[in-house]
C-alpha cells in the first residue's frame, strides 16, 4: 500500500506525547497507531487518584477508542512517570536519557484547562512545563518536529483581528515565575487579578506566557505552535463528578442534553466550534510540516471555517433535535435552553429554573433519608456558566492563512486521513453522532434502553408543566 506523505513523515519515528490521557491527546494517540505506523510512542503519566502509572496506562489502552486495537499496538506503547507541575516535568534521569536518545517528535497538549485554576499551579503546568520540555527538546540530537498546542483564547485580549502571530504577553515566564516563588499561595491569589491584566482568566493568560517562552527560547527549532478554538467532541472516560471532569462546551451541551442547563448568558454571535478530532489531524499535520527551522515558529490559528460558522442558536436547535430523537434515562429534565444578554435576567432564571426544582427536590430525598445533591450540582453548574460567559458574550475575527495553506499542501490522500477543513462540515450531522457518542460512551446509556428513554422523555416533560403551572398559581396567589 502506498503512503501518504503525512504517514511516511511518521513511519518508523518515536514520539512524546504530553496530555495523552485527556480528550485531545487521548484523539492524537489513536490517530498516530491506526493510521501511521510509529516505532514506539512515549506518554507523559502522571500518578491521580491513586492510580499507579501503569495502571493508568492500562486504562487508556481499554478506553473506548483503544480497546479493539489494545493488543495490537500495547508494544509500541510507553509511559514515562512524570508530570508537567513539577521541575523537570518530574521525569527521571533514565527517563530522560530514553527520551533524549530515541525521540524524534514531540507533541505538547498536556495543559490545566480550568479556568479558574490557582495561578501557581497554572504557571507551573502551563508555562514551566513549556521551559522544561523545550529544554529536554534541544537535548534531543534527531529532533525532526515539536508542536506545542497553545488556545485561540490566549490574546483574547486584544480587540482586533487576531493574527498567526506572536503577541507580547503580560510579563515573561521569567518574571511571573519568580513572583509566585516569591509569594505564597493567599499572596498569588490575592495579586492575580493585577497579574491578570486584561486577561479573564489563568488560562487565557498563562498560555500567553507559555506562547513568549516558545518564541524566545524555540531559536533554531523545529517547531511550530497550533491554537485551537473550543473542541466539541465526547472522548474521555467519565469520572466520579463528572461535570467537573468534562470541560467547557463539552459538559455544558451534556448538561444541556440531561436537562441540567436551561439557561445561560450569551449573544447572538457565532461560535468558534471545533471537532477534537479534526484537532488531532491538524496537530499531526502541522507536526510534518514543521520540519524547517523557521524564526519566529509558525502559528495555526485552528478556529473553523469563516464560511461555515456555527450560530449560537443552532446548537440548541440541533440539540433539542438530537434529544428528541435520541433521549437519555439519565435525564433529570426538559432540554430546553435560553440565551440572554442580560445578567440580572439570568440570575431570575437560574433562580426559577434550577435552583427551586433543585430545593424542592433535595427537600424530598431528605424527606426519604437520601442523598441531597441537587442544590449542590446546580451551583456547580453556575460556576461553570459563569466561567464560559466572557467566551460567550464576546467573539473574535481570526487569521487562518497558515491553516487554508497547510490544507492546500496536503495530498488528496492525506485530505482523507487527516481531514481538518470545515468548509463543508454538516453540524447537524456532526451534533447527532456526538449525542449518541456521549449517550453510550459517557453515561453508559446502551442504544436498546431508547424506548425506556422516550417514554421518561414526555413523563419529564409532563411533569415539568404540572410543576411550572402549580408554582406559577402559587405565586399568583401570594401576590
Amino acid at each position: 500500500m502506498t503512503l501518504s506523505q503525512i504517514q511516511k513523515f511518521y513511519k518508523n519515528q518515536t514520539v512524546f506525547i504530553t496530555g495523552s490521557t485527556g480528550l485531545l491527546g487521548k484523539l492524537v494517540l489513536r490517530k498516530l497507531l491506526v493510521t501511521c505506523d510509529p516505532k514506539k510512542i512515549y506518554l507523559l503519566v502522571r500518578q491521580h487518584k491513586g492510580k499507579s502509572v501503569e495502571e493508568r496506562l492500562e486504562t487508556l489502552l481499554e478506553s473506548a477508542d483503544l480497546r479493539r486495537d489494545k493488543w495490537e499496538f500495547k508494544g509500541k506503547i510507553f509511559a514515562i512517570k512524570g508530570e508537567c507541575g513539577l521541575p523537570g516535568l518530574g521525569i527521571s534521569q533514565d527517563d530522560r536519557d530514553t527520551l533524549v536518545n530515541e525521540t524524534t517528535c514531540i507533541i505538547h497538549i498536556a495543559a490545566t484547562i480550568k479556568f479558574n485554576e490557582h495561578l501557581r499551579m497554572a504557571a507551573y503546568i502551563n508555562v514551566r512545563a513549556v521551559q522544561d520540555l523545550l529544554n529536554l527538546a534541544k537535548e534531543v540530537p534527531d529532533l525532526k518536529a515539536m508542536v506545542h498546542v497553545s488556545t485561540a483564547y490566549s490574546n483574547c485580549n486584544q480587540k482586533d483581528l487576531i493574527k498567526e502571530q506572536f503577541y507580547e504577553p503580560g510579563m515573561t515566564a521569567t518574571k511571573l515565575l519568580k513572583i509566585l516563588e516569591s509569594m505564597d499561595d493567599e499572596t498569588v491569589t490575592n495579586i492575580t487579578p493585577e497579574l491578570l491584566g486584561s486577561w479573564p482568566n489563568s488560562y487565557t493568560f498563562t498560555k500567553a506566557v507559555a506562547e513568549n517562552v516558545v518564541k524566545t527560547e524555540a531559536q533554531n527549532m523545529p517547531i511550530c505552535i497550533v491554537r485551537p478554538a473550543i473542541l466539541i467532541g465526547a472522548v474521555q472516560e467519565p469520572e466520579p463528578g463528572w461535570l467537573d471532569a468534562i470541560q467547557g462546551i463539552s459538559a455544558f451541551l451534556i448538561g444541556t442534553y440531561l436537562g441540567l442547563i436551561h439557561c445561560h448568558l450569551a449573544d447572538t454571535k457565532p461560535i468558534h466550534l471545533i471537532p477534537s478530532d479534526y484537532t488531532a489531524n491538524i496537530i499531526l499535520a502541522a507536526a510534518c510540516y514543521a520540519t524547517e527551522k523557521s524564526s519566529p515558529p509558525p502559528i495555526y490559528n485552528y478556529t473553523g471555517s469563516e464560511k461555515n460558522l456555527l450560530a449560537k442558536s443552532k446548537i440548541y436547535e440541533y440539540g433539542k433535535v438530537t434529544a428528541k430523537l435520541y433521549p437519555s434515562v439519565h435525564a433529570v429534565n426538559a432540554c430546553f435552553l435560553i440565551f440572554t444578554k442580560n445578567k440580572y435576567y439570568l440570575k431570575f432564571l437560574q433562580f426559577w429554573l434550577h435552583l427551586v426544582p433543585a430545593y424542592i427536590v433535595d427537600l424530598l430525598c431528605l424527606c426519604l433519608r437520601k442523598k441531597r445533591r441537587f442544590v449542590k450540582m446546580y451551583q456547580k453548574v453556575h460556576r461553570m456558566c459563569d466561567e464560559l460567559a466572557y467566551f460567550n458574550m464576546n467573539f473574535w475575527k481570526y487569521e487562518t492563512t497558515n491553516c487554508e495553506l497547510l490544507w492546500k499542501a496536503l495530498t488528496e490522500k492525506d485530505r482523507e486521513l487527516f481531514p481538518f477543513n470545515m468548509d463543508n462540515l454538516e453540524w447537524k450531522s456532526f451534533f447527532e453522532i456526538c449525542t449518541i457518542y456521549v449517550r453510550i460512551n459517557l453515561l453508559k446509556d446502551p442504544m436498546h434502553t431508547l424506548p425506556q428513554a422516550k417514554r421518561k422523555r414526555k413523563f419529564i416533560i409532563f411533569l415539568y408543566y404540572c410543576i411550572t403551572f402549580a408554582l406559577v398559581c402559587v405565586v399568583w396567589c401570594l401576590i
